[in-house]
């Protein structure tokens, strides 16, 4: 059955093995470049006191344009569950191959276990490759940036694209187990992927742990700045204690605060007089956000969240194949 399974997917195996050199080749290009580039913004940034804003902005002008690939690099769980996961079931079903197997003395169950298992363990290679290699690559640019919670950096790094593929694949397999036919079971795959994904990273993950609450000075740059905590909102808030601002900003009557503070002179004053005027007044900003050092913590969670869907829908498809396929 290995050797079988083995013969049926290796023009997707050797399909994902070819993309992952491209990738590669494109990362050693890239690469030194942007560690070089790094290098001299990094000398800067260990110097305490040191203006680094131009190097900062000169690193992030040159490298803007790699954000380019992160919308490809986010689809390469999700193509593995379409190109992998989807046929797995549904093509032997759709073709009837199943039959003969099921016929030369291979059990439903030892027919199931054999493709899924080799599928998963080859799936399991490939992702841990791929995310080991964009974890390495970008680097540089995320040190720079000191964000290793946002959009596109949070999920290509770390061990969670792992999971994310695992759970594409048993995806794409519990689907083709159900619907039986190869192209609407990726078409599936693909809505039910990305509909749990956005749903976990909008709804679930700024919840793995209670949040945290700083509130400072409105003209304070804050207490955590280059410490890569992930803010998850920034309001200010009145003397009284009411959010006068949800999304982080304000407007102020120029003659208003005049009067309130009488220190301002003209009609326009400037931003250091408004900062000044404001924090006279009590107007502070409050911060919610998850600590930088639960980065490794809430990977574990993800993870643990994807592996545990993964495992339920192989069990779906395993309970599909022994009681509902013909």
């Amino acid at each position: 059955m290995i050797w079988l399974t083995w013969r049926q997917h290796r023009a997707q195996a050797l399909a994902t093995l070819i993309g992952l050199g491209a990738i590669g080749v494109f990362m050693l290009i890239t690469g030194p470049r942007i560690a070089s580039a790094f290098q001299e913004l990094h000398a800067c940034l260990v110097v305490p006191g040191q203006d680094c804003g131009l190097l900062h902005e000169s690193f992030d002008r040159r490298f803007n344009s790699l954000q380019a690939v992160i919308p490809l690099f986010m689809v390469i769980p999700l193509l593995m569950g379409i190109f992998f996961g989807a046929p797995l079931i549904a093509r032997e079903v759709e073709q009837g191959t199943h039959r003969l197997a099921w016929t030369q003395s291979v059990t439903r169950g030892r027919w199931a276990v054999a493709k899924i298992a080799l599928v998963s363990v080859f799936t399991l290679a490939a992702a841990g490759l791929f995310a080991w290699m964009v974890t390495t690559w970008s680097s540089p640019l995320v040190a720079a940036s000191g964000d290793r919670f946002g959009f596109g950096v949070f999920d290509l790094r770390g061990i969670v694209p792992i999971a994310y593929a695992l759970f594409a694949v048993a995806l794409g397999t519990a689907a083709g187990a159900s619907i039986r036919k190869t192209v609407p079971a990726m078409a599936v795959t693909l809505g039910v992927f990305a509909a749990v994904r956005v749903a976990v990273e909008l709804l679930l993950r700024p919840h793995y742990l209670p949040a945290q609450t700083v509130s400072y000075p409105f003209v304070s740059a804050g207490p955590r700045v280059g410490l890569g905590d992930w803010v998850i909102s920034s309001r200010i808030l009145d003397p009284t204690g009411r959010f006068i601002s949800p999304d982080g900003r304000i407007s102020v009557d120029p003659s208003a605060l005049a009067h309130a503070c009488p220190g301002i002179s003209g009609r326009f004053p400037g931003k250091d007089e408004v900062g000044r005027c404001l924090t006279q007044l009590g107007v502070r900003i409050v911060d919610t956000y998850q600590p930088g050092s639960r980065y490794w913590l809430f990977q574990g969670i993800e993870s643990a969240i994807f592996l545990l869907l993964a495992a339920g829908l192989v069990v779906f498809a395993m309970w599909l194949i022994r009681r509902r396929i013909s």
